[in-house]
């Protein structure tokens, strides 16, 4: 183990039996499983990124001593492409934190201290019927028949307060022009809960985008929060630490966003019609794209793609 991880482990473990902890009350404050706190303590294993961070919210003052310049996991989530820069991040952290205080509410401080997660269930496995069953569903309650258009900007989300970029008085200039102009094509959207329980969220959209990414990139967002999924995973992005969803959960709200937007029956017609990926897509406002993936998660690729199946004649 290096030494820096030894050293936190030593910190955390004496900082525990102060406390009259034992390792699985410890795990239900941190969030690490009993298994691997306790081989963590061990010493068979170093801690992972995520450990890591868990452990040194926990430390907090404590972790002084460490020698380790560490800022506070920044209670948001990022939906940026892989190539970030730093710079954008800590733009986006900046109006993180303008958007905290404006919209806030008074005394809840979800910045402090990490995530409660002991109580969290595990994130359950859905299936493609049960994904497709939760997205027609969610169409039935905006009144939309099946082959009606959405328009998620005009969705609105209880709890939930949109935030376009351009339109918002609340970033200073250089924040402002470095998220607009700048970094335009490395973010698509900042989810940011103003409350621990994450029930109270605001959602800064860049509206620098297309209009169709923009519909889908709202939509992603909306389901995390519409399907309960929480800020509990911690991933480092360029120079600094946010919190992220469970894979699953992202691969969950994306299928749900690209089946809000796109019906099932919708989908089916249109490639038994032969009807053209961009066709459909300028007819329900979205990117050729996300009908190609909507038609290969349907399993209806070979018949988009007219591929002909025939056993061998002897």
């Amino acid at each position: 183990m290096k030494s820096f991880e030894a050293k936190l482990v030593k910190a955390v473990a004496e900082k525990r039996e102060r406390l009259g902890l034992s390792i699985r009350a410890l795990s239900a404050q941190v969030g690490i499983s009993f298994s691997t706190l306790a081989r963590i303590e061990r010493g068979d294993g170093s801690p992972d990124t995520n450990s890591k961070i868990r452990l040194l919210e926990w430390l907090g003052e404590d972790a002084a001593d460490l020698g380790h310049d560490f800022e506070r996991v920044a209670q948001v989530h990022f939906r940026a492409m892989k190539n970030v820069q730093s710079g954008t991040v800590q733009s986006l952290l900046r109006a993180a934190s303008c958007l905290k205080d404006e919209f806030g509410a008074d005394g809840d401080d979800v910045a402090n201290g990490p995530v409660p997660v002991a109580d969290a269930e595990p994130y359950p496995e859905l299936s493609k019927d049960q994904l497709e069953a939760i997205a027609s569903k969610f169409r039935s309650d905006l009144g939309l028949s099946e082959t009606d258009t959405l328009e998620p900007l005009e969705v609105e989300v209880e709890g939930v307060q949109v935030i376009r970029l351009t339109e918002t008085d609340c970033l200073d200039g250089r924040t402002l022009r470095k998220l607009r102009d700048d970094a335009c094509s490395e973010w698509s959207a900042m989810s940011l809960p103003l409350d621990r329980e994450m029930e109270m969220w605001v959602v800064l959209l860049n509206d620098c985008h297309t209009v169709e990414r923009q519909r889908v990139t709202l939509l992603e967002e909306y389901w995390h929060i519409l399907m309960g999924h929480k800020l509990t995973k911690v991933s480092r992005v360029a120079e600094a630490y946010g919190r992220t969803y469970d894979s699953a959960e992202e691969h969950d709200a994306y299928y749900l966003a690209s089946a809000s937007l796109l019906p099932r029956e919708v989908v089916q017609k249109a490639v038994t019609d032969g009807v053209a990926a961009p066709v459909l897509a300028k007819r329900y406002g979205t990117s050729p794209q996300l009908v190609e993936y909507r038609i290969k998660r349907l399993g209806l690729w070979r018949e988009h793609a007219g591929k002909k199946v025939a056993l061998k004649k002897e």
